[in-house]
């Protein structure tokens, strides 16, 4: 099965991918030195425990579901079962 066939493909494309929000915000937040209160509020959603939680859980269900589309694609190109 290819990565296009997949039911999920288009699903899956739209879930997080790369690192945290959380990591690139705080880069940004720490460069400022903290003085701009609109980046602060958007590192505060990002630090949030909840939100990290789902991006985390989100971000691993993509890699589990692609890791699987490619164990079965070599499945079938090497003729398993």
């Amino acid at each position: 099965m290819s990565e296009r066939d997949a039911p999920k493909a288009g699903w899956i494309g739209r879930l997080p991918a790369g690192p945290p929000d959380k990591s690139g915000l705080a880069r940004i937040v720490d460069a400022d030195e903290g003085r701009d209160e609109t980046e602060n509020s958007y590192y505060e959603e990002a630090a949030d425990p909840g939100f990290t939680w789902i991006e985390t859980a989100q971000r691993r269900f993509r890699g589990q579901y692609l890791r699987r589309l490619r164990r079965l694609a070599d499945r079938d190109h090497f003729g398993g079962a």
